[in-house]
């Protein structure tokens, strides 16, 4: 099986990180920059057939007119399965911090979640296979690269893949707008797991009561009752980033190891 990633930063990402089969890299006529002069360098470097296509031959490849005339195709994105994730976790050099994506259905939302992670320092991302999308080529494009770095374990069941990270001494914290306790009064510098619910119904039944702590993050205005699943994560990951830099437990320039 293959995929079609597409966007200039996948296709640059895909393309520094060696440990990637890509088969093929396709550009639009005319483009130019240098940008372009990078991927086919890369490209050639790496031994990566390069075609030139007109841009509706471009449009049909990737379904997509937001491909930025680059796109590329690759094995099948490989999942890191839970047993490598929990091997690897006790070798991470500060407190692990890992997010679980409770349902998510919109590609952009995962993707975004997924950079968002990234940026922040955490070492991995959990999503379940059923109810829930997966790495797609949309999703690959909205996260801009850095699925190309970030572990994705895809867990037939999410609860019991929580409650085996509880046993190694992971914290487990849902986000949910309607929680007593605020998350800016949490100790995010533990070993941690930020659990981000799906876009229409949030946590489910079995995920919630996996969690320790159920944690809201405070709104300025009554009027907004609570934000998008990429952007509560995004706030979640970052007030845990702020702290761990306060604390001293993570360097301002982390490196995400890959898992």
């Amino acid at each position: 099986m293959t995929q079609i990633l597409y966007g200039r930063h996948p296709v640059l990402a895909a393309l520094r990180h060696r440990d990637l089969s890509l088969e093929e890299v396709y550009l639009a006529q005319g483009l130019s920059g240098a940008w372009v002069g990078e991927i086919t360098r890369l490209a050639r470097s790496r031994g990566v057939r390069l075609r030139t296509l007109p841009k509706a031959a471009l449009d049909r490849l990737t379904g997509s007119a937001h491909h930025q005339g680059v796109a590329a195709r690759r094995a099948e994105f490989v999942y890191a399965s839970i047993e490598e994730l929990l091997a690897r976790l006790p070798g991470v050099p500060e407190p692990p911090l890992l997010v679980a994506a409770d349902g998510l259905t919109d590609p952009m939302n995962l993707g975004n979640l997924a950079r968002s992670a990234l940026a922040a320092g955490a070492h991995g991302l959990l999503i379940p296979k059923d109810r829930a999308v997966g790495v797609t080529a949309t999703v690959l494009k909205a996260a801009a690269g850095a699925l190309e770095i970030l572990p994705v374990c895809r867990v037939t069941n999410l609860a019991e893949a929580l409650l085996a990270l509880k046993e190694q001494g992971l914290l487990i914290v849902g986000t949910d707008a309607r929680a007593p306790q605020d998350l800016y009064g949490l100790d995010l510098t533990l070993p941690l797991v930020l659990v981000i619910g799906g876009e229409d119904k949030g946590l489910r039944l079995r995920v919630r009561r996996c969690c320790d702590v159920l944690a809201a993050i405070p709104m300025a205005s009554e009027a907004v009752s609570s934000l998008n699943a990429a952007a509560a994560g995004a706030v979640a990951l970052f007030e845990a980033r702020r702290q761990r830099l306060a604390k001293g437990v993570s360097s301002p320039a982390a490196e995400v190891s890959s898992l």
